[in-house]
């Protein structure tokens, strides 16, 4: 069994790779982070000469070995494997004791971990921490649409597309980017923020994602303009919900939520599951849970030294004085 880093020539059979794993997802595939434009390298432990573990290890907006910004999982990436539980896990375990120790010695190494990541044994033997985190998942596979919409909060969700659907508020789909942008831009303003994006970067990796058929966008407008924006990743395995914005002063009620309504119905028979991101934040948090998907949980696995928990506690500080929790 060998750890190693792989070339960029071979980041093809990653990609295939990823795309067979039970933690694989588009995400961290590298034509995705390409779209990014962030910095990164990929660890792979090889046995009898294919992959059967590996890492992407990307940087973010600040220098340190943490998820980019619209990238909702990294983390280890496992082959299916054997359909011999005793075999399968014991080869698991020793790729993934070769990737923990590699990894511990990034000081900054603080990543989210794909929901089907659920062994993180090995990264705590070396001295690692780890958080439960939950997102909310539709599941298309089990659910009909309109089972999906029967589990939607009469008050909340149900009243508000009707709402949103009696105000005049049409709904488009792949809208022009500079509507995106200006809204997703003023819903930042309004927070007293500025936007985290750079136009001209998030404008290229949309671009980028349409080329690859792995991006829509939604706008609901009103009196002929803008006022709520919505932006989904996809592949066949999921629909991320990574962009949402809306413009208070001139929305009419429920305009939003009927936007992300038509947004999880077409995704009905393309994906397996509708992923809202974010679902941590206390205010998007009680909208989410309440279009009725199921509260799953995924690990934010970090490297246990004093330089993240500066940077912990330096978040928690920023949220408190920003959010007032």
């Amino acid at each position: 069994m060998e750890l190693r880093k792989l070339q960029e020539d071979e980041y093809s059979s990653w990609d295939e790779f990823v795309e067979a794993s039970p933690q694989g997802s588009i995400f961290s595939k590298s034509w995705y982070l390409d779209s990014l434009g962030v910095e990164y390298s990929i660890l792979v432990v090889e046995y009898k000469g294919r992959i059967v573990a590996g890492i992407v290890l990307a940087k973010n907006e600040i220098n340190t070995y943490a998820n980019p910004m619209l990238d909702k999982y990294l983390g280890v990436v496992l082959e299916e494997g054997s359909s011999n539980k005793h075999k399968r896990e014991s080869l698991e375990y020793k790729a993934m004791e070769l990737i923990a120790k590699e990894c511990k010695k990034i000081k900054s190494f603080d990543y989210y971990f794909h929901p089907n990541f659920n062994n993180w044994i090995p990264f705590y033997w070396n001295d690692f921490a780890q958080k439960t985190r939950y997102t909310y998942r539709i599941n298309y596979k089990e659910n009909s649409i309109e089972d999906i919409y029967s589990a939607f909060h009469q008050g909340i969700v149900k009243n508000n597309i009707k709402k949103g659907q009696r105000s005049g508020a049409t709904i488009k789909q792949d809208i022009p980017f500079e509507d995106l942008w200006d809204v997703v831009n003023k819903t930042f303003l309004r927070q007293g923020s500025k936007s985290p994006f750079k136009k001209d970067k998030l404008k290229k990796y949309i671009e980028t994602l349409y080329k690859k058929d792995a991006f829509h966008s939604w706008g609901a407008y009103f009196k002929g303009k803008c006022v709520a924006v919505a932006g989904v990743v996809y592949e066949p395995k999921s629909a991320y919900f990574l962009l949402n914005g809306i413009d208070i002063e001139e929305m009419p009620r429920g305009a939003n939520t009927y936007m992300i309504y038509e947004a999880i119905k077409y995704f009905s028979d393309r994906c397996d599951y509708f992923d809202f991101e974010g679902s941590m934040l206390p205010g998007v948090e009680p909208l989410y849970r309440k279009f009725g998907g199921e509260r799953v949980q995924y690990m934010q696995i970090w490297n246990d030294n004093f330089f993240n928990y500066a940077k912990l506690k330096a978040k928690k500080i920023y949220k408190k004085i920003r959010y007032g929790r």
